[in-house]
């Protein structure tokens, strides 16, 4: 059966299991997730992992996680992944994406000159399937499929990332917690004399922490933009939490290091100096 996990807004029920952990699949069994828009399926077949999955469109309403172990293979299988060994480990462990998140909001958004303000953002989280207690490396799957964009003042200078849209959302009471995103504290200081309009925002997300809280949801570690002059440089700092905890003071666990870890950079984080790419 089903064991299903809604999620709500931050002040929501909390659930005490969250999906992501190691679990035993015996031989002619598969494990069945749900995971917003994603579908995945792993069996444990003779001698073989098989996996099934599928990502439909995405809901803006509240998301939900059901996991279950159920008898039988996957009626339909992608791939098979083929061993000799008894391990029967599942590991599914969520990871954020492999480039940065280039976020546009809805609506045009300026920030004052000698201003700082903190938004939430989110960004869809990758699905890492492990198995064995290797733990081997079967697949990473995109949760949501987003579109690719290029950030950069020409062809020849800047980044492929992914593009996101984004309410810029300010009050964490307005935020919808969803199992398949993790939720961004960006701090953004404009220490320019002019206004700084925010029309895209690369989020480097490569170079965040993920942590994971009771009822399920995901965070990063909070950063900062610093943008000190006229320009689409900005310096960017992960700060380091002590506590390990959400905006609420609930405490978190960390589930996957940064892929780039490098806490003090310059990054091309604003395209308010380049139009047309």
């Amino acid at each position: 059966m089903f064991r299903r996990v809604l999620m709500t807004k931050a002040k929501g029920k909390s659930s005490p299991n969250p999906w992501w952990k190691t679990r035993e699949l015996r031989r002619g069994s598969r494990l069945v997730l749900e995971l917003g828009p994603m579908k995945v399926e792993i069996g444990h077949g003779d001698g073989e992992w098989l996996l099934w999955s599928k990502t439909g469109v995405e809901d803006e309403g509240r998301g939900h996680s059901r996991i279950a172990v159920r008898r039988g293979l996957p009626e339909e299988v992608h791939e098979r992944f083929v061993h000799d060994g008894p391990d029967r480990q599942v590991t599914l462990a969520p990871v954020l994406g492999d480039r940065a998140v280039v976020a546009r909001p809805r609506q045009p958004v300026y920030l004052l000159s000698r201003q700082e303000v903190t938004f939430y953002l989110s960004t869809p989280i990758w699905l890492k399937i492990l198995v064995g207690s290797s733990q081997m490396t079967l697949r990473e799957l995109a949760s949501v499929r987003l579109s690719d964009t290029w950030f950069g003042p020409s062809t020849r200078v800047g980044e492929l990332c992914y593009a996101n849209r984004t309410h810029a959302r300010r009050n964490l009471a307005e935020i919808q917690l969803r199992p398949h995103r993790a939720i961004t504290p960006l701090r953004i200081r404009n220490n320019a004399q002019e206004a700084l309009p925010l029309e895209k925002i690369s989020l480097p997300v490569p170079m965040l922490p993920l942590f994971g809280a009771e009822d399920g949801s995901l965070w990063t570690q909070r950063a900062t933009l610093v943008r000190d002059e006229v320009s689409d440089l900005a310096s960017v700092r992960i700060e380091a939490s002590k506590d390990n905890v959400d905006p609420y003071g609930r405490p978190l666990t960390r589930i996957a290091a940064p892929r780039h870890d490098n806490p003090l950079a310059v990054v091309r984080a604003f395209s308010t100096f380049f139009h047309g790419f």
